[in-house]
Order: C-alpha cells, then structure tokens, then sequence
C-alpha cells in the first residue's frame, strides 16, 4: 500500500505463512500477559513517582483551595493503589480482548455518549493528545509492532489504534486507573498527564520485548522498527555487512563524539565517510580475533592496540575514531563499580565483535534500538545482580556466558543474531521476574504479618506508657510487668480481636485498677473498695498472663510481691505520709544501633529483616514514610549491601509495605531469599557506607552520556 505501513508476505521469506486459529491465540495470549505483567510492575513504581509530585505540586500552589486538591489526590492515590493497579490490569485485558475480536475503537470512544459537558470533553481530547504523543515517542517499534499484530489477527492493513497493546488501549487503561480516585477531574487529569509521560520509556522497551517475542516465534521476523514516513515506502533491510545510515532526523551522537574526540569531521562528512565501508581486510582479521578470544579473564581493554598494530592498508580517518570512541566505551565498562567484576569480565570478550558492529554500523552508538547496543544493555541488566551468589552454573552469569560465546563463534556480518539474542535475553529476564514475583508475594505476606505484631506491641505499648507517665506512685514490680505481660496481652488481642474489642477494654480496665489498688489508701472507702475488687482483679490478672504466655513462675512471683505492694499502699494511707517509689532511671542516650533477625521461615522464602533500634529501646519510626506523605527509594531500585559483618549482596526494591513502608529487596537470582528493611535502617547503612544505590539505567547510554561529559571541554558543562 502507498501509505507506507504494509509490508508484504512475500517478502519475508523466514516468516510463517499462516497459523492455525489455536497458534495465533497461543502468541497473543503471550504478548498479552507480557505486556500485563511488564506495565502492571511498571505501574507500582510510576505510582509512587506521582505521589512525590504531587506533594511537590502542592507545596509550589500559592492557592489554598489547589493544595487541598493536590494533597487530596494524593493521600486517595496512596489509600486506593490496589484499586488503581486492579482497575489498571482489568481496563487493559477489557481492551485487549475487545480489539483482538475486532472492536478497533474499544478503547477510545468509552463513555462517548455521555459528552454532555466541559469536563468530559476536555478529558476525551486530553486522552486523545496523551495517546498520540505516547504513539509518537514509541514510533520506531509500534510500527513493527503494529505489522505483526496484524498478521496475527488476519489484518494486513490493521492502523495503530487497531493494536491490541496500542498507545491508547495504555491510556484508556491508566484513566480508569486515575478514575478509582474521589477527587475533581482535574486532579485525576493532572495525575493522568504524569502517569502517561512516565509511561512513554516503559511503553517503548515493552513494544521491543513484544517484538523480540514475536520475533522469536518467527512471525514477520524480518520487519525493522524503523520511523515512519507518510509519503515514504518501508525502507527495506540493508544487505549483510552494508553500513546502515541513521535517519537524518535522528541526533548524530557519532558525529557528535568524533569531533569531541579530535576527529572533527562535519555531520555531513561523517555520513559520507560511513557510506564506505572499512576495509575487508579488517574486518576478517577482527572476526579472528574474536574467534580466538581467550576465555574469562581480567577486565582488560584490548582494542586500544588494535589501532597501532601494523597492518598493510593504513585505517581510515573515521575508522580510527571508532576504535577510539569503542575504546572509551569499555574503559567506562571496566571502570563502572555498578557493574559487577565477574560480569565485566565476561563482557569484556566482547571488546572485538563490538568495534567490529560500530564500524560496520555507525548508528550503534545514536540508535537505543540498536540490536548489538541493546543486547549489551540487557545482558548488563540481566546481571547487575550477580554479587558472588550465582557460581556461574547457571542463572544470569551462564547466560551471559552462553550469549558472549555465540556472538564470539557466529557473528560474522549480519546483525540479525543480536536480534535473536535480544529475544532470547529478554525471555530469561521475563522469566527471572515472574519467579522473583512469587518470591516477593511470599515475603511480602511474611512482612506484612510482622509488622502486624509491630503495630500491636506498638499501640499496647502507647497505651500503657501514656498511664505510667501520669502516675507518681508504681512500685518498680507492677511498672515492669506492665511494660512485658502486659503489653504482650495486649498486643495478642490487638492481633486476634483487634483494637477496641471486648478483651481489648478489659485488659485497660483491669491495668487502670491494678494501678489505682497499689497507691496509698488514706480514706477508709478506699481501703474498702481494695478489699472488694481484689478478687475479681486477681482472676482478671490470670487471663491477662495467660493471654501474655507467662510463664507460671513469673506469675506466682509477681503476685506475691503484689500482696506486699497493697500492704504497702495501706500503711501509707494510714500513716498520711508516703515516700514515693524510686523512679526508673532515665535511659542513657545511645547511638541508635542495627538489629538483624531471620524472619521464621515459612512458604519456603527466608526473609532477614533489618531494623533501627533507638536508645529507648523501640525501633525509630519515619513518620512520614509510615503515613504515606514522604518515601525515599523508589520501586526497581537496586542496592548494594556491605555490611562489615556479612557478605556484600546486591538486591532491588519490589516491593514498599503499604503500612509501615518497610522496603523489601529481592534478587531475581535467589527464589529462596528476601531482605526486609526499614527506610531509616537503611539511610543508617548509606551513612556508614555499607548501602550504596546502583545507577541500573542502560549500560551504553551511561556510558555515552560519561563520554559526552568527559570530552566536552570544561566551559561548556
């Protein structure tokens, strides 16, 4: 077709010619729940970006009546997140589905028959410009995309917004979303606006794993993501070998990098230069190389020899640079402290194959989409968790062992085995996150039940100290048992009744008289009403201690020192003078110190939970966090743990307790262990260097971006 957007069958040679009904169901059912599961993660995170911006909002508002709505939207986005995500996943399958069986405009004319006012329209063309900019930052890969889908749904000339997984399906999805909020629609508007734009790099690497998924199962595998053209055919793939020339619309970062480095060829001229291709010579001599690659050794930069090393035609100018800007690339690499040393290793055999695909291709360093540059990328994030626990047998460090060694023996020109690696690195990342999930749902149930008993002890304790801080007269006995029997009965019908429940008055009843029998009882009513209640209060105390699992002995000791404190009490009422009880000693302020605990194994996950205990010996509480208002990591964030008594670990946070905002890491290596943390536990370790976050954003866009920096001259940073 003239308009650019059909390819036909014919010629993709390697693609399958048809399917059955059973086999195309098969594939969308993949790309569906892959596409599912990857927003679906990626909303948890975009949710708690949106949390601090609408609080940065709120503050920035002179107009009292925009900060309620702010803060409104905000505490409803934090108390109906399960709702949102819920209202998210059930919007996206709706969608799915509907347009899979043919209804295109499932997800863009919901609720069209209801625009009846300014409001509704207003959102109707606001979702209208999010879902063609969100299009539009994702052209590259929604167009191939967009083809596959349609062989798969017997649709060649299928448009984007006929795609299942297309930008306003997304959008349609993220509204209901926002709709679980009570708030003015402007607020959810606001709040839609921010999730779409925070969507649009996650959007983009899902459409590329659809692809590299589809891809694998060989339908249309010869289709490039590539920009389209209104008025231009599909460009079509070069031959093997030829140099690929990036869009003119694209930033020349080749260009860019060759006149910080020295070489200062104008953009023009480099294009020209790439349109000529090395010499063959060359390229046959560093397919030898990397053919005869040594096996994992110690990081080092070999390509730095390869441009003095004497060879019969001299190198070309841009040739030159490129080893040069390869160079540069692997010295970030090997100097990266969040890369760790046994995979800087195993990348660095891929020094040779690497210049090798730059010189062939110079949009590997301006493309993201890059075949080679993303399967370095992915490969990096496969194993920024490797920290000494993987032994290389298997999991991320074999993979990368596996992937390394086929582009070390296979690759000679085409970049089509990237393309297949890319596809088989992201099923084993895909497959790494399911199983971490079923990890982290195991944990997650293990916090949330201690911090349960948290909570608990918590208010038990509250409630007992508020009544010891207002009495003068406790003998030292009855304000130790409160402070343990107690409040562990208290904290046990917290858990099993709940606040406020019949136990629950009871046993404050029963501390409130327990504290009145054992002051001085001056006036004879008084002594009267001791003799009276002491029995019933003498059965109530036994429940309490049962409730507490004291242990007989305690009880036996503690109710004979009782009879001596109410002994006490008289004499003091009838001598009219008492001397009052010696008060506790006031605590020592400590250096608030690190507690360790392995949580009680259960559903076959370990879970070490770290912790901050204070000087008065509660564990510190970030209230803000614990609220909702404030958080200090985001989800995806990976950290390194050094603890001087323990093995370095490295792991990324999946998942925040909506109660206490106790952060939980797991490592997508391990399907056994988790790590509970408390935010200020872990702000104690970044402060003592034993916790450091890792910068987990693409490995070559760090590494150009350091490049970049490093060669600009001082005057223009």
């Amino acid at each position: 077709m003239g308009n650019g957007k059909v390819v036909a069958l014919a010629s993709h040679a390697r693609a399958r010619s048809s399917l059955t009904p059973q086999e195309s169901a098969s594939v969308l059912k993949g790309c569906r729940e892959l596409a599912l599961d990857r927003m679906g993660a990626a909303l948890a995170g975009m949710l708690d970006r949106v949390e601090d911006e609408l609080f940065d909002l709120a503050e920035k508002s002179g107009d009292r009546s925009a900060q309620n709505l702010y803060l409104d939207a905000r505490t409803q986005a934090h108390a109906n997140r399960a709702a949102m995500e819920s209202a998210f996943r059930a919007h996206f399958v709706e969608c799915f589905n509907s347009k899979v069986l043919g209804d295109v405009r499932a997800a863009a004319t919901e609720g069209e028959l209801e625009l009846v006012d300014e409001a509704t329209l207003e959102q109707k063309l606001a979702m209208s410009e999010l879902s063609r900019q969100m299009g539009s930052a994702c052209e590259t890969e929604l167009f191939a995309l967009s083809q596959r889908m349609g062989f798969l749904l017997e649709r060649p000339d299928m448009e984007d917004d006929a795609n299942p997984v297309s930008p306003a399906t997304i959008c349609a999805a993220l509204k209901d979303a926002c709709d679980q909020i009570q708030s003015d629609y402007k607020v959810r508007m606001a709040l839609l606006r921010q999730l779409a734009r925070q969507t649009e790099s996650e959007l983009q690497r899902v459409y590329h794993d659809l692809n590299s998924l589809l891809v694998e199962r060989r339908i249309l595998p010869d289709v490039r993501p590539v920009a389209r053209r209104s008025a231009e055919p599909v460009p079509k793939r070069p031959a093997p070998g030829a140099h690929q020339l990036a869009p003119e619309s694209a930033p020349d970062l080749f260009a860019t990098l060759s006149q910080l480095v020295g070489a200062a060829p104008g953009a023009g001229s480099t294009r020209r230069a790439a349109a000529a291709a090395p010499a063959g010579a060359f390229v046959a001599e560093l397919t030898r190389l990397h053919r005869e690659a040594p096996a994992i050794g110690e990081p080092v930069n070999v390509i730095r020899a390869l441009k003095s090393a004497p060879r019969e035609a001299p190198l070309s100018g841009i040739d030159a640079t490129t080893i040069d800007l390869v160079a540069m690339l692997f010295d970030f690499v090997f100097d990266d402290d969040c890369i760790p040393a046994t995979v800087k290793a195993r990348l660095g055999r891929l020094q040779i194959p690497v210049l090798k695909v730059a010189l062939l291709d110079r949009t590997f360093f301006s493309s993201t989409t890059h075949p080679a540059r993303r399967l370095v990328d992915l490969l990096a994030q496969a194993s920024i968790g490797a920290d000494g626990r993987d032994d290389g047998r298997n999991g991320a460090l074999a993979l990368v062992d596996e992937v390394v060694d086929k582009v070390l023996h296979e690759f000679e020109t085409d970049l089509e085995l990237f393309e297949k690696l890319v596809a088989r690195v992201n099923a084993f990342i895909v497959q790494q996150g399911r199983a971490e999930a079923k990890v982290v749902e195991r944990s997650a149930q293990l916090v949330e039940s201690r911090e349960r008993e948290e909570i608990a002890r918590t208010v038990a304790q509250d409630e007992v100290m508020r009544r010891l801080q207002v009495r003068v007269w406790v003998p030292a006995p009855v304000r130790d048992m409160l402070r343990e029997s107690w409040v562990g009965a208290l904290a046990a019908v917290h858990l099993a009744e709940g606040e406020g429940s019949p136990a629950w008055h009871a046993l404050l009843g029963t501390m409130d008289d327990l504290l009145w029998s054992v002051e001085p009882k001056a006036a004879p009513d008084e002594r009267k009403r001791l003799v009276t209640m002491l029995p019933g209060m003498l059965c109530r105390l036994q429940d309490g201690f049962a409730r507490a699992a004291t242990r007989e002995v305690e009880r036996d000791i503690f109710l004979g020192v009782l009879v001596d404190c109410h002994a006490n009490a008289v004499k003091a009422g009838l001598r009219g003078i008492a001397a009052l009880p010696e008060p506790p000693p006031a605590p020592r302020e400590q250096d608030p110190r690190l507690e360790r605990e392995i949580v009680p194994a259960a559903a076959g996950v370990r879970v070490e939970e770290v912790r901050l205990r204070s000087s008065h010996g509660g564990f510190t509480r970030n209230v803000f966090t614990r609220t909702g208002i404030w958080s200090n990591l985001q989800r995806g964030t990976w950290v390194e743990f050094r603890p001087a008594d323990a093995a370095t670990m490295r792991a990324r946070l999946t998942w925040v307790s909506p109660n206490k905002g106790v952060y939980l890491f797991t490592n997508p290596a391990s399907d056994s262990a988790a790590l509970s943390i408390s935010p200020e536990a872990l702000a104690e370790q970044m402060r003592r260097g034993e916790a450091r976050v890792l910068d987990a954003a693409p490995l070559v866009e760090r590494a150009v971006g350091s490049m970049l920096e490093g060669l600009r001259p001082a005057k223009t940073r």
